[in-house]
């Protein structure tokens, strides 16, 4: 086959056996394959069916034939590359058309339901195409359908730029989220396999970086974009974060006020870069960055920030109302009741793990679903605190409004009581606070239970499809924002100082300056994703000699004799010597030896070769159910009516000709006779 040039992040060129980039289609084309694609949805889901019937593998109603109509509604020439130009958007004016029907839906309640259905099969149509396209050419899946970014005219506007799989995360669309190719793009860009075009934002690349084997290939600080690398950095150092805060929260043992010493200063120097980082993200990304997480840690940074503020107030020579003792009491006050939020914000770097990963998935949509609770609160309580505080200044006096209002709050606790209104406006406040009680502590509460209850099976039963949304947004996180240099809090604010010196220098200049700059502070982080990657291009380099996808035989099954890859010995930096590859080679082939020579002690211990014959017979037509849109269960009746027609129509057919052979020999015969 003919190679083909693909260019990378680094200008450079990677030589591959797929086709370079295709051109874009422009805003109004795709525009016309959303729509052709919603026509199709249309057709093929006029009335509701059951979602399962959508779902499910190998649905009717999703054949095959669906599939290539699908392809077709791109529009193209009929020569590949042509037709392939318009069908790289096809998930992402799926997604766009299911989000449609989400609008339609909201807009027309009295057909609500088929509408969802129809997004339904939207996602879904999305799920089979990707699976399939993967098998294909997983390349042109990765890099073309879900990491490219399309613009679509809605509207006679131009939309901004966005990916299939951006999109799809910014739907929560978890049946397309929990396809394969999906969550191996997300693998790969995790990875770093796939990283950004420097030359074209809307684009992503294969990095050439991969196979290589030579260390300072990778003894580079642009792999500090990689998503994995970067979460490293942040578990470690949010770690640090903690252990400084742990010292600084607990370093006061006197009453008088001592200066800012260096672990206080690194904790402040921290906390800076942090909110730093948040600022320039929701900059760059929008209100599609804001998140649970992120206005979990705004707090914590508030609380904190206001801590560092009265801290300073404290130590300067600013005069103020009252002594520094006190400033600096209320300082370690505040910064004390951050605790609970710091020691939590561990789990934003955990969630990786499966478990926790859930754990969180339920806690934000427990939160999400308490909203109600708290807005019903919200209104009783103001109405029922207007009655009391009506009540107490029915004589022209307010006496115990504020004992009221703390009253009300300890009764949502399960802490209230009934003393204070004995003898407070009988009867009127009694049975006011009996009814208030009675619709906090039996309707509300029950109903927030409800809900909680609602929100944890909703997600317990997806759980699966949840945590790999929860992933998707994770790895999406970091590369949304790219910097054209990566400084993990707190070093952004190192580039914040030498930016400035940066723009003083010709362009390339300031690019080696700020890799020298990376290169020392982040030495060992860089070692040791050197030394890592080194090792694993062994293994892709003996996945591309068999001929294998880059991600193959990372694990090593009992069912397959000759997968996996023996990576203990490859040295720490591989001197070129194909150490684990021929390692492998050997393992391989002993397996095989070892395993005919078992199986080969009894002569009789084989199967016959028959047998796999029958398996094979013994297996329901799910495929060409699926082909002919009959479906597995009636195949069989299909194809016996479909024999029986064919045999029918061969005999009408033999006995038409019979009958036109007769009339043939009729006509001969009168002709003869008329002759003589």
């Amino acid at each position: 086959m003919p190679a083909y040039l693909l260019p990378t992040s680094e200008g450079a060129d990677w030589t591959t056996e797929h086709p370079p980039s295709y051109d874009a289609p422009n805003p109004r084309q795709i525009l016309r394959i959303a729509l052709n694609l919603k026509f199709l949805i249309d057709e093929i889901v006029p009335i509701i069916y059951t979602e399962e019937q959508i779902t499910c593998d190998h649905s009717r109603i999703l054949n095959s034939r669906v599939l290539k109509l699908a392809r077709q509604a791109c529009g193209g020439e009929s020569d590949r590359k042509s037709s392939r130009k318009y069908q790289s958007v096809m998930i992402f004016c799926l997604l766009k058309v299911c989000s449609w029907y989400w609008d339609l839906a909201a807009c027309e309640l009295h057909n609500a339901e088929i509408y969802l259905l129809r997004a339904t099969t939207a996602q879904q149509l999305c799920k089979l195409i990707i699976e399939e396209e993967e098998q294909i050419d997983l390349h042109y899946t990765l890099i073309q359908m879900l990491c490219r970014r399309y613009v679509i005219n809605e509207n006679d506007l131009d939309c901004d730029a966005e990916s299939a799989l951006e999109l799809a995360m910014d739907m929560h669309c978890t049946i397309v989220i929990g396809s394969s190719g999906y969550q191996r793009c997300l693998k790969w860009l995790w990875r770093g396999w796939i990283v950004q075009n420097r030359f074209d934002p809307s684009t992503y690349v294969l990095c050439e970086k991969i196979p290589s084997y030579q260390f300072t290939t990778h003894f580079h600080p642009d792999r500090l974009k990689t998503p994995m690398y970067q979460n490293i950095l942040e578990v470690f150092f949010s770690v640090v974060f903690l252990i400084l805060y742990t010292i600084v929260v607990n370093s006061k043992d006197s009453e008088a006020v001592t200066g800012i010493d260096v672990c206080e200063g690194i904790f402040y120097f921290f906390t800076i870069g942090s909110v730093l980082d948040e600022v320039y993200k929701v900059y760059h990304v929008g209100w599609n960055y804001v998140g649970f997480w992120n206005a979990f840690n705004d707090v914590m940074y508030s609380i904190i920030i206001t801590s560092m503020g009265l801290r300073i107030v404290s130590v300067s020579p600013i005069h103020t109302k009252y002594p520094a003792a006190y400033w600096d009491k209320i300082s370690y006050r505040i910064l004390s009741c951050a605790a609970p939020l710091v020691w939590s914000r561990l789990l934003l770097y955990l969630e990786s793990s499966r478990f926790v990963g859930a754990l969180l998935v339920v806690l934000k949509h427990m939160m999400k679903e308490s909203i109600v609770f708290f807005f019903l609160l919200l209104l009783m309580t103001i109405g029922f605190l207007q009655g009391f505080l009506g009540l107490d200044s029915a004589d022209g006096k307010r006496e115990i409004t504020w004992p009221i209002m703390s009253n009300l709050v300890l009764t949502v606790l399960g802490e209230g009581g009934f003393d204070m209104f004995e003898n407070f406006a009988p009867p009127y406040a009694a049975i006011l606070y009996y009814a208030y009680c009675f619709i906090v502590t039996v309707i509300l509460l029950n109903i927030l239970i409800a809900l909680y209850s609602t929100a944890y099976q909703k997600v317990i039963d997806n759980a699966l499809d949840e945590y790999m949304a929860l992933m998707a947004q994770k790895t999406l996180r970091y590369i949304r924002a790219p910097d054209e240099d990566v400084y993990v809090p707190p070093f952004n604010i190192i580039e914040l100082i030498i930016t400035p010196f940066m723009h003083l220098m010709p362009r390339k200049s300031a690019k080696e300056f700020s890799n020298s700059v990376m290169m020392v502070i982040y030495f060992p982080m860089l070692v040791f994703i050197a030394m890592k990657e080194v090792r694993e291009a062994r293994r892709v380099a003996y996945n591309r000699m068999k001929k294998l996808d880059d991600d193959a035989n990372e694990t090593d099954v009992a069912w397959d004799l000759t997968d996996g890859y023996v990576e203990e010995d490859d040295e720490w930096i591989p001197n070129g010597n194909g150490s684990g590859i021929a390692a492998t080679q050997r393992k391989n082939r002993r397996s095989l030896q070892l395993q005919r020579e078992a199986e080969n002690v009894d002569p009789s211990f084989k199967v016959k070769r028959t047998w796999y014959k029958e398996v094979k017979s013994a297996v329901q037509p799910v495929e060409k159910g699926f082909e002919s849109g009959i479906g597995w269960e009636n195949y069989d009746i299909y194809r016996e009516l479909s024999e029986k027609h064919a045999s029918t129509e061969k005999k009408v057919e033999d006995l038409t000709n019979m009958v036109k052979e007769l009339t043939n020999l009729v006509k001969e015969l009168k002709i003869e006779q008329t002759s003589k």
